[in-house]
């Protein structure tokens, strides 16, 4: 059945748009306005929308979508799992007074899931850590850390990337689900989004960002939902993959004082909670990630002027079992998501142009740096 990409509008208290999240469609949900949604869906789901009172409007077909920018030069200048590997490594070998390439686990399809450490010395009480590609779709997120490792160790020789790297130690795993990018880059399949496990009903993936323990599970509903097949299934148990369990395990190890995962797309700044609309209730946490997502969203946009919105977590969408609020949860430190470019499926979605990676890291550098300042320099 051929799927499309729709925006959903509604005219009716009885059909509101925030009731999409509830409905147990397997809607993949791509954006969320207070005024329209854009979402893929098949022929079938549009259907009963429009049925239930929603208007749907054809925006594109996904296969022509897929046409117009998942095109064979829009591969160029994206890593896959292999040439990632390859340059961490090379950072580490070139760079070994700084720089370790660690495994901290690995995939269901038994692929390396890679960390490379920054600093001048083991065993600093002062970390921060950078996530990227939870989802596999989501190419950027693997760009952005990637050249924050590298800009890192080119600058590690001047201030304030010398005082960070003699302080503390920095982490970065830019692709956190290598078998998914890896099946994006067949033909077909550029937008799977989960990781690459076997489900018993015959299904394939579970979302690795809703796999995590603090609050897993408390949602179900189809931004976090419990049917397999679904784009956001949120797995069988809590840290039920290698590659979630991968990175609970590294912080656990590491004691992280920040933690930042990078997804696209959106241009979000997002802090907990997502899997509640109420607020952080301890008001020092809350003004503290209020206010750097706020730094944050004022440094981004004095580099090319876009916008990134900073606001909390669930006002996207309600999600549990995510990175953020679960390292928050757990752990107590400063954690957000970084949606990145561009701004709307039509500019490309998921599919960001490559031509856009390197200005995407420019205006992101400043607010990864503000970050690193904020979790290293923190009074002891």
């Amino acid at each position: 059945m051929a799927s499309v990409i729709v925006r959903v509008t509604s005219t009716s208290a009885r059909s509101p748009l925030a009731r999409l999240v509830a409905i147990p469609l397997g809607l993949d949900l791509w954006e969320l306005h207070p005024d329209h949604a854009v979402l893929q869906a098949d022929e079938a789901q549009a259907s009963r929308l429009e049925a239930m009172g929603y208007a749907v409007e054809q925006l594109r077909l996904s296969e022509s979508y897929l046409t117009d920018f998942a095109t064979e030069s829009a591969v160029t200048g994206y890593h896959s799992a292999q040439t990632l590997e390859e340059d961490l490594r090379q950072l580490a070998d070139d760079n070994p007074e700084i720089a370790e390439l660690h495994e901290i686990g690995h995939s269901v399809e038994g692929r390396p899931i890679l960390a490379l450490r920054l600093g001048e010395r083991r065993g600093s009480s002062r970390k921060v850590a950078f996530l990227g590609c939870h989802h596999a779709r989501e190419w950027i997120s693997v760009e952005v850390p990637f050249l924050l490792a590298e800009d890192l160790v080119a600058n590690a020789s001047a201030d304030p990337v010398r005082e960070w790297l003699q302080r503390g130690e920095i982490w970065v795993a830019p692709m956190v689900n290598p078998d998914g990018h890896e099946f994006t880059r067949t033909p077909g399949n550029r937008l799977w989004r989960k990781n690459r496990r076997r489900n018993r009903d015959g299904t394939v993936g579970v979302d690795l960002n809703r796999n995590y323990g603090y609050m897993w599970g408390t949602l179900d509903i189809d931004t976090s939902s419990h049917t397999p097949a679904d784009e956001t299934y949120v797995g069988p148990r809590a840290f039920s993959e290698p590659e979630s369990r991968a990175v609970r395990d590294l912080v656990a190890r590491q004691a992280f004082g920040g933690v930042l995962t990078y997804h696209s797309y959106s241009q979000l700044i997002l802090y907990p909670w997502g899997y509640t609309d109420e607020p952080i209730v301890d008001e020092t946490d809350h003004r503290e990630m209020r206010d750097l997502a706020g730094d944050m969203q004022r440094l981004i946009a004095g580099v090319h002027g876009e916008t990134y919105t900073a606001q909390q977590s669930s006002r996207l969408y309600p999600t549990a079992g995510d990175t953020t609020d679960w390292t928050y949860g757990e752990y107590d430190v400063p954690s957000f998501t970084v949606e990145l470019r561009p701004a709307s499926a039509l500019e490309g979605g998921f599919i960001l142009p490559a031509g856009q990676i390197q200005p995407c890291w420019e205006e992101n550098r400043p607010a990864a740096h503000a970050f690193i300042g904020h979790v290293l320099e923190k009074p002891a």
